[in-house]
């Protein structure tokens, strides 16, 4: 934007207002045209001729109101705010979302830019003073400058123009960051919001710096190595075509879980880059849109109320926030992104979850593999520690790291990404296949295959990185950990079946563990008016010899044990378990539909119909008669679950 100064402003208006009455035909004539536009002095009617002089100059001492009096005489120039340039016009890419791209530098000489929306013009403009007032924009405490301000900014027409968003992430080839855009050759793209985002994205040092002091000892690693490598993974989710999801770290306190995840949080910025889950759902949604397409860490799963840290698990992996409605009734726009997190915590989510009363779900865990942070060495999460006394010694060295170098690799493979974005997508769904099939077991439910190919993104990811040279790492280091990492997530998990399959049959026999005594009736004392009265009753158990002969009254307990009876008596017993139709649905089922609970136990050998019934049996139960209910035979606390 050409630019006069406040003498020259002057004498053009002299010299087009030489009269109060001055026609529009002699003004139109004297006025030279101005390209950066903008609307006139005080009496501006929003005529042609009054937007052909701009009143506005603009210097290295700032932004300068030129105006006149009615009869065409200059007055003083007002001094509005410090230097200010409208760089561009920006919107969105459906055409609406129009504002300004802001550039000042603050009090020290920083440079600052700042994507505003038009809309924060609407109102008296008090919003968007107080946020480059903030930033460091030293403003005009007079009303009237104010007002001349919003003039100011509304009447620029600088010739560029650039793409808003109020995600960040990738759009197109580009990546977009709070303060920066990385990649956008094709066509401008800045991040535009309406209230002041957090830029956790710094950075500190080198690439180089960061190999060497913080790279390197992840080598030998496992879970440091696999932490590091879901920062590279977080921006390939997107080009893999891969849904969000996550880990997390679970141990002992000082275990060094949180040393991993300063470890990964370095790769993209300092410590505020790292997280904790202590927020609400509402404010966990913001820091994920802050996060999208890359690495969210979360530490200290124990913050988070237990009651809700299951939705917020769902929230995270579902990629998107609460439905919300406006004033009007009519919806709001949902946060929206995409991205891997990760997590640690003394528990994992399903301990955490029961403290609050709450049963997980197998898709929250899915969605958050739970990972033992114990890497089996002794040595707490480490294996490796490259010379040092101990764990300890070894995890402040690498928190001393992180804190003087972060944020650059980060950059480095933010513009490695976009500079190959034409064969990224294909490179990275060939390598994480590849390891995905090397490394998941055949036969294993779907489950298992969903979890094992977001453990073989990662692993991928980490290669793809070191190919890249930003790791330092030899070939196969990343491949190795995930491989690890995902092992132990398949024997803490139980095998490679279904999760519901397993959660069932825990809670049947959970149900037998909590109430055989208390609330079924033993079959043999059903005529025994002695018997211990059986409140809340939830069916009847019937003893078994060795033999699995079934036990039908006193008079059989001589026979059926002999001369063990009854010091040894416990040795060779065991119960069968006839549960009440009603309790079985109701409590025994909790959760689950009945009937696929039944299918569970009939196919591991846990159930007992009668012939010619799918499930259920009706047997004569002693005290209640002919009823139907379900048969469970000892082998239920056999299984291996």
């Amino acid at each position: 934007m050409d630019t006069i100064n406040a003498d020259q402003a002057g004498q053009v208006l002299t010299s087009v207002m030489p009269a109060k009455r001055a026609s529009t035909t002699a003004r139109q004539a004297s006025v030279p045209s101005d390209a950066s536009g903008g609307s006139g002095d005080d009496g501006c009617n929003g005529s042609n001729y009054e937007r052909m002089f701009d009143p506005f100059t603009v210097d290295d001492n700032g932004v300068w109101f030129c105006g006149a009096d009615q009869d065409g005489k200059r007055k003083p120039p007002e001094w509005l705010c410090s230097r200010l340039d409208v760089e561009a016009l920006t919107r969105d890419q459906d055409g609406g979302g129009w504002g300004y791209l802001l550039a000042f530098a603050d009090p020290l000489g920083h440079r600052k830019t700042w994507a505003m929306p038009a809309r924060m013009l609407s109102a008296d403009g008090g919003e968007y003073r107080a946020t480059l007032l903030n930033m460091g924009l030293r403003i005009a405490t007079t009303q009237r400058a104010r007002t001349r301000l919003t003039h100011y900014i509304q009447t620029r027409t600088p010739e560029s123009f650039a793409s808003c968003t109020d995600r960040i992430g990738w759009h197109g080839r580009a990546f977009v960051l709070p303060k920066e855009t990385i990649g956008d050759d094709a066509e401008r793209i800045v991040f535009q919001s309406d209230n002041p985002v957090e830029n956790t994205f710094r950075v500190k040092g080198t690439p180089d710096q960061w190999r060497v002091r913080v790279g390197a000892l992840c080598v030998g690693n496992s879970r440091l190595t696999f932490a590091v490598a879901c920062a590279f993974a977080g921006p390939l989710l997107r080009p893999a075509g891969m849904e969000s999801g996550g880990f997390h770290y679970r141990g002992d306190s000082s275990s060094g879980k949180t040393t991993a995840l300063k470890a990964a949080a370095s790769v993209y910025g300092g410590a505020s880059y790292l997280q904790r889950w202590r927020s609400t759902d509402n404010a966990l949604e913001a820091t994920a849109a802050q996060h999208c397409d890359g690495l969210l860490i979360l530490d200290e799963l124990a913050q988070i109320d237990p009651k809700t840290a299951g939705e917020c698990a769902y929230m995270l992996a579902n990629e998107q926030g609460k439905a919300r409605a406006t004033r009007t009734g009519t919806p709001r726009a949902r946060q929206v992104w995409r991205l891997l997190f990760l997590s640690a915590g003394e528990v994992g989510l399903s301990d955490h979850m029961a403290e609050g009363m709450k049963r997980t779900r197998t898709g929250q865990e899915v969605r958050m593999a739970d990972i033992p942070a114990d890497a089996g060495a002794g040595l707490g999460a480490f294996e490796n520690l490259h010379g040092k006394e101990g764990g300890a010694a070894f995890a402040k060295h690498i928190t001393v790291q992180t804190q003087t170098v972060y944020g650059a690799t980060g950059r480095a493979w933010l513009h490695w990404l976009t500079e190959h974005s034409d064969t990224l997508k294909a490179g990275i769904h060939n390598a994480s296949d590849a390891l995905a099939q090397l490394m998941i077991p055949k036969d294993c439910s779907g489950q298992v295959e969903r979890v094992g190919a977001r453990f073989a993104l990662v692993g991928a990811a980490g290669e793809m990185a070191t190919a890249a040279g930003l790791t330092g790492w030899s070939v196969g280091e990343s491949e190795r950990a995930a491989r690890c990492c995902f092992n132990a997530w398949l024997t803490a998990r139980g095998g490679i079946g279904n999760g519901e399959i397993v959660t069932m049959l825990r809670q049947v026999r959970r149900f037998l563990e909590l109430n055989a005594e208390g609330r079924f009736a033993m079959w043999h004392r059903g005529s025994d008016d002695q018997a211990p009265k059986t409140l809340s009753r939830a069916g009847v158990r019937r003893m078994l010899n060795d033999d699995g002969q079934p036990i039908k009254g006193n008079s059989q307990l001589g026979t059926a044990f002999g001369d063990r009876m009854p010091a040894t008596l416990g040795e060779g017993v065991s119960f069968e378990y006839f549960i009440l139709s009603e309790t079985f649905k109701a409590e025994v089922c909790q959760g689950f539909d009945h009937k696929m609970v039944a299918r569970v136990l009939l196919d591991h050998g846990c159930l007992m119909p009668d012939k010619g019934r799918a499930f259920d049996c009706r047997p004569r139960l002693p005290g209640i008669g002919n009823t139907w209910c379900y048969r469970i035979p000892p082998g239920i606390f056999a299984l291996d679950l």
